[in-house]
């Protein structure tokens, strides 16, 4: 969960099924000493440009502006995913990065654009459910996610989860 990489492999593997694939960079996600809040534009890039680097990021990377318009239209919370329709419609919408419900949603799309394409007609159905996940990062996370913004990034999410 979580991770960059996987994303990176669903990126390479539905983009030639007509998916489009964008991570825009809100906000620093764990600010600390070494990454803190975004004092300019400039910064903002800089930041957005070293996360793509040491993520290794594939997809195209779109950053928000300083006031976060973007982030606050989706929701303002923390590691969201989207999927977008053709039609423009939120079809999924998640708090966390889950790869395996995220190809699910994404072959249950295709086989929509192929049943549609034979002539079927289909209808949505909505599910709603609740995922939970570790509130402590495992398997060097951690070390990856806070320890490169700075020591204070990881007290605060100690305050804000617990630890």
């Amino acid at each position: 969960m979580g991770e960059v990489s996987p994303l990176n492999e669903m990126y390479r593997n539905y983009r030639d099924k007509g998916f489009e694939f964008l991570t825009i960079y809100v906000r620093e996600p764990h600010p600390g000493e070494n990454y803190g809040p975004h004092k300019d534009p400039e910064q903002k890039l800089e930041y957005a440009r070293h996360c793509r680097d040491q993520d290794g990021i594939e997809n195209p990377l779109l950053v928000d502006d300083l006031e976060g318009t973007v982030h606050q239209l989706y929701g303002v919370l923390p590691n969201m995913v989207y999927i977008v329709s053709n039609e423009g419609r939120i079809v999924y919408k998640a708090m966390w990065t889950d790869h395996d419900e995220i190809r699910v949603v994404l072959d249950n799309l295709v086989m929509a654009d192929e049943m549609r394409a034979q002539g079927v007609r289909l209808k949505p159905s909505l599910t709603e459910k609740i995922n939970f996940i570790p509130a402590q990062y495992a398997g060097g996370l951690r070390e990856k996610v806070f320890d490169r913004a700075g020591p204070k990034a990881w007290e605060d999410y100690q305050s804000t989860f617990g630890g």
